[in-house]
């Protein structure tokens, strides 16, 4: 299995040299975040002592120097600390992940019980046409395609396992054989097949090569591949968006939220007690933003916009949609702004917006959010207006995250609100968007004239 510490593309941070053990954490402790990540102790001749995970690095790292040692192993190790070195990660999830690959590759002497097999857990993926993923003892390995850890404790890992489930559905009770990738029919789908955990291979529901799909991208995150995993299914999603493939897409586009939720700091747990919580969340959004904006329809669909330019050259507009609160990459449209002269923010928003408006064959938008302040609200207002729409328009300027209607008083959402987070989350994608087509109008002018 190839390691994550291989995989970095920037050297670790150096050794912080051996002072006194009394002053030793003084001259350490500004060097150590406050984020989740590994840290590495190493002895004066570079040897690597102990690999451990922490949410939090300065006080985990911290502890190892406050007081007296919890145990006569830990003493030791301490006297012996020359060098402590930390790679920071997003979260507890990949810190535990990072921290199974560096004890697997270094198997440093300190840490805890590694030579008791009997103590020590590890994931394996088995050598099957529809391959299972398990927890075994190291005598256990002999048998696997390929395995992870190990993992210092136990429940740590068993609870991993069941988080990852959700995003990686595996099947506990696969065919045996699968002469010719055919699928097998005509058995009964088990129990966690009806809760999303499975994908079916039990029941003939999948196929050999959509199943080892599944199997290769657990792989690849538990070896420390997460971004590029992400970037490889994110490439795969739009390729599929382009050939209207919208399910495929859709799918495609749960995994990638999905990974990046689990891996965010503080979201894990909630995940994993409730696999619905991301809809969930969405719901409460809505119906938070209904209420705050006294909206009256359900804001299913939002339409965001933003305007990118470079002193009013190579102008264009985006248009982002959110459906139900998710992301939907199919209604995105670029608009290349056609209007000459001196740059005007309130203008081009008004030419993007008259030309949505022509297409009464999209849906109609229950919301609409523009960058800006109420220059930009209004003149949308008079473009839609004009256009026979009642559609309520908002703008979101970035300094202050302050609502400004048409015509209404400033509305403040609290900063911890769902509702704001949503409406921050479209409007910033519509900038993404604009600027990606503004920069890429905009280097390849530097080669051929773009007609309008």
């Amino acid at each position: 299995m190839k390691s994550v510490f291989l995989k970095k593309k920037s050297p670790l941070p150096e050794v912080i040299k051996l002072k006194p053990r009394h002053d030793f954490w003084l001259s350490i402790r500004e060097e150590i975040p406050h984020k989740p990540g590994v840290y590495i102790y190493s002895d004066l001749g570079g040897k690597i002592l102990y690999v451990g995970k922490a949410i939090d690095l300065y006080h985990r790292v911290g502890s190892y120097f406050a007081g007296r040692p919890d145990s006569p192993k830990t003493a030791a190790l301490v006297e012996r600390i020359a060098g402590c070195r930390t790679i920071v990660v997003a979260s507890e999830l990949e810190a535990l992940i990072l921290e199974a690959n560096l004890i697997k590759k270094y198997r440093p002497p300190y840490n805890i019980k590694l030579t008791d097999d009997k103590d020590y857990l590890y994931i394996k993926i088995t050598r099957a046409p529809f391959p299972q993923i398990l927890t075994a003892r190291k005598k256990e390995l002999i048998d696997a395609k390929e395995y992870f850890g190990p993992f210092p404790s136990s429940r740590v890992v068993r609870t991993t396992l069941k988080k990852l489930r959700c995003v990686f559905p595996w099947c506990s009770n696969p065919p045996k054989e699968a002469a010719n990738n055919r699928q097998q029919t005509g058995n009964r789908p088990c129990f966690f097949y009806h809760i999303k955990l499975c994908p079916g291979a039990c029941a003939g529901k999948i196929s050999r090569q959509e199943y080892a799909k599944i199997i290769h991208r657990f792989s690849r995150f538990m070896s420390g591949e997460k971004n590029e995993l992400i970037g490889d299914l994110t490439e795969e999603m739009e390729e599929a968006a382009e050939k209207l493939q919208f399910e495929k897409a859709q799918q495609l586009k749960k995994i990638i939220f999905d990974l990046q939720y689990l891996t965010s700091t503080n979201n894990a747990q909630a995940y994993l007690e409730n696999p619905n919580f991301l809809q969930d969340q969405n719901n409460q959004s809505l119906s938070q933003l209904k209420e705050q904006l006294d909206l009256k329809a359900w804001p299913g669909r939002i339409e965001a916009y933003d305007i990118s330019n470079l002193l009013g050259a190579q102008a264009v507009g985006s248009l982002v949609v959110l459906s139900e609160g998710d992301i939907d990459k199919k209604w995105y449209r670029k608009f290349r702004i056609r209007a000459e002269g001196r740059p005007n923010d309130v203008a081009m928003m008004r030419e993007v917006i008259r030309r949505r408006a022509r297409h009464k064959e999209w849906p109609t938008p229950d919301l609409i959010l523009v960058d800006g302040g109420r220059g930009q609200v209004r003149g949308v207002k008079e473009e839609l207006e004009s256009s026979g729409w009642n559609v309520p328009v908002f703008g979101l300027a970035k300094r202050l995250e302050w609502l400004y209607g048409p015509d209404t008083e400033i509305i403040r959402l609290p900063k911890k609100d769902l509702s704001l987070r949503l409406l921050q989350k479209i409007r910033d994608e519509a900038h993404r968007f604009a600027v990606n087509y503004h920069r890429k109008l905009r280097e390849n002018s530097s080669f051929s004239i773009i007609k309008g």
